[in-house]
């Protein structure tokens, strides 16, 4: 006891000193690689949603009503602010406020507390932004000084909407007058495209504070394209860092305009497009922006997109020499994709060539092929930036055969990958076997998914190996969706793996209810005996405080191993052991305490400091006073000494 109380004290001084151990470090939450997903609805209405004027009568009116909002107005003199100027306004962490009464007078009163609002225009809320009069109301947005992000939407059918033209286009002149806004998204149009990008060209030409824009699922004919393309050049080229664009019915000559207007946009750094549109014309205006050399984008998500064989290629081909992009995405679509292995092998090129700056790669629900699937191992042999690689649900198009050469061909010892996601393929026992030593090469590895495969529990048994393997660094490992293949077996040999395992937080095993699985009583024993077992306060000490989450949902495990798990999840493995230590140690204050009397004295001050920091120990300690007074009153030494030599004397007396 003295070893693990005095260990104890040791790392706890150290932990408390800002030297914690590095399994005693909290993990900052990480999620699944997933295509980025648009913040605006689908809607199937019909783009054309009232009677328009021409566009010469609107670029009148347009320029007219833009004289009139004057930048002073707003509290900007038309020059870009500094403040937060690589604050990223894709997603707003501040409060959404629905668009009602309340809102519309806060924001008329310039209210700072409203800085993101949702104007919805629907019939289905109570209170509908259709109803308001935005000839005379539009000044809660048009000068408004503190409203950052205003996200638009039109949801259903809305009755008269041909009256209703005229009242539309006065709301989005009043957005053209804003001049805060710093994060723009419109879902489905008020009015046809064009008119409502030629009213809104002031706002681009003289908010220079605008750093986020996004248009979802629009239909786009050739004057709307022509009209957004002149709406971006008009932008200022240093204020944009994000752009998302979700057109429908988008011809390849005009998606190659839309991507030529970005050139300009020297700052931009993040770029979501899903343009339906198969052309090969637009692919190679892409590739040109990523060469541009005053490029500075860092996100590509390119999702849901048709490119082929040549589209792969040439965005191979620009990754190669692009020095600034850092994560690219191109999820693939299942009825429109057709890269076939040729054109993965030619795109894989990019990850040997070290000019490529590419940490993030997400390829999910693509056809890799086997082809493929060896030409991104082959490149990955040698790849020493890469972070984050998912090759989920290949579609089944990458053979069992095809893993495991993968796996032979992927061992890096200077890999830099720290999360790999192989989710949903056909990797099978024997490419979990040939995945062994690749994953132990990489010695960045933290995050490793493997659900729905097709393994079977003596296969899983071999690979618990990876836990015990001393580079391992791994701190999260999913393997839901199996099947029942996780046995009593299996939960034992990883609870054994686990037993010297400093970095693993979440052993994801999906649902372990014994009346569910193949998991009973014994498997989950094994589990809580390797987060506290009680044998000893040294074995205690010893057992494993790092691991936090095993399964889905709790309510089926036993109490002990749902405790283990709680006190595991402080992130600070010193108190774990503490905590364990006194509630199934000392839980009833007497039982053990001989543990704390036959200690040496130099010890036992710190034991018992550290057993009753936070008063978790009080009772064990007013035992330990009732049993030993001697350790804290001198006078009860004295009396003891005085009562001790009284005795001696009446027995050389007699």
């Amino acid at each position: 006891m003295e070893n693990a109380i005095g260990n104890v004290l040791v790392g706890d001084t150290a932990e408390r000193g800002g030297r914690a151990d590095a399994a005693g470090e909290g993990v900052s939450e990480d999620e699944r690689g997933e295509a980025v997903d648009s913040d605006c609805d689908e809607s199937d209405d019909d783009d054309f949603n009232g009677e328009v004027t021409s566009d010469h009568e609107h670029d009148g009116d347009v320029s007219e009503r833009g004289d009139d909002c004057a930048d002073e107005a707003n509290g900007n003199d038309g020059e870009e602010s500094d403040d937060d100027e690589e604050e990223d306004y894709e997603d707003s962490d501040s409060e959404w406020f629905e668009f009602d009464e309340e809102t519309l007078l806060q924001m008329k009163r310039n209210d700072p507390n409203v800085t993101s609002a949702e104007v919805r225009f629907d019939d289905v809320d109570d209170y509908n932004a259709f109803d308001v009069d935005w000839d005379r109301e539009g000044d809660c947005i048009g000068e408004n000084t503190h409203l950052k992000s205003l996200r638009i939407e039109k949801w259903g059918r809305i009755g008269g909407e041909e009256q209703a033209g005229a009242n539309f286009e006065a709301f989005y002149r009043a957005v053209a007058c804003n001049r805060s806004i710093r994060h723009l998204s419109m879902g489905n149009c008020l009015i046809r495209i064009g008119d409502m990008f030629t009213i809104l060209s002031p706002f681009f030409e003289h908010n220079h504070n605008l750093r986020s824009f996004e248009v979802g699922r629009l239909c786009m004919d050739s004057r709307g394209t022509r009209l957004l393309v002149s709406a971006l050049s008009r932008c200022s080229n240093t204020s944009l860092r994000t752009i998302k664009f979700d057109f429908v019915g988008l011809d390849n000559e005009g998606a190659a305009n839309i991507v030529n207007a970005l050139a300009k946009h020297n700052n931009l750094r993040k770029l979501s497009l899903e343009l339906d549109n198969d052309g090969v014309e637009w692919c190679d205006a892409l590739a040109q922006l990523l060469l541009n050399p005053n490029s500075n984008l860092e996100e590509l998500d390119l999702t849901n997109n048709r490119f082929d064989n040549n589209g792969a290629t040439a965005l191979g081909n620009a990754f190669a020499k692009n020095n600034t992009l850092k994560k690219f995405s191109l999820v693939g679509d299942r009825s429109n994709t057709t890269i076939t292995s040729t054109g993965w092998v030619a795109f894989s090129r990019c990850l040997a060539n070290p000019n490529s700056s590419l940490e993030e790669l997400n390829l999910s629900e693509n056809d890799i092929g086997d082809d493929g699937a060896a030409a991104f191992a082959a490149a990955l042999a040698s790849n020493t930036k890469l972070k984050v690689l998912d090759l989920s649900s290949t579609r089944r198009s990458v053979s069992a055969a095809g893993w495991i050469t993968f796996f032979n061909l992927s061992r890096n010892p200077n890999s830099a990958l720290e999360k790999l996601v192989l989710t949903g393929n056909n990797i099978g026992d024997e490419g979990l076997a040939s995945m062994l030593p690749a994953l132990v090469s990489m010695s960045s590895l933290k995050y490793l998914y493997l659900d729905r495969n097709l393994f079977t529990a003596p296969g899983l048994v071999v690979f618990s190996n990876l836990l015990r393997h001393p580079s391992c660094i791994l701190e999260r490992f999913h393997l839901t969706n199996n099947g029942n293949i996780i046995t009593n077996e299996g939960v034992i040999a990883f609870a054994h793996a686990l037993a010297n395992n400093t970095s693993l937080k979440t052993l994801q095993l999906g649902n372990l209810n014994p009346r569910w699985g193949n998991i009973t009583a014994r498997g989950l024993a094994a589990l809580a005996n390797v987060l506290c077992n009680k044998s000893s306060i040294d074995s205690i000490y010893s057992s494993n405080h790092t691991l936090q989450t095993i399964c889905d949902s709790e309510s089926s495990l036993p109490a002990n191993l749902v405790s283990s798990l709680q006190l595991n999840r402080n992130n600070n493995k010193f108190e774990s052991a503490r905590w364990k230590i006194l509630e199934h140690y000392f839980s009833d204050g007497v039982k053990n305490l001989q543990e704390l009397l036959e200690m040496k004295l130099k010890v036992m001050p710190h034991a018992i400091a550290w057993i009753g920091r936070d008063g978790t120990g009080f009772p064990l300690l007013y035992n330990l006073v009732r049993s030993m007074p001697v350790l804290f009153d001198s006078n009860s030494e004295a009396k003891a000494n005085g009562a001790g030599a009284k005795r001696k004397r009446i027995c050389q007396k007699r």
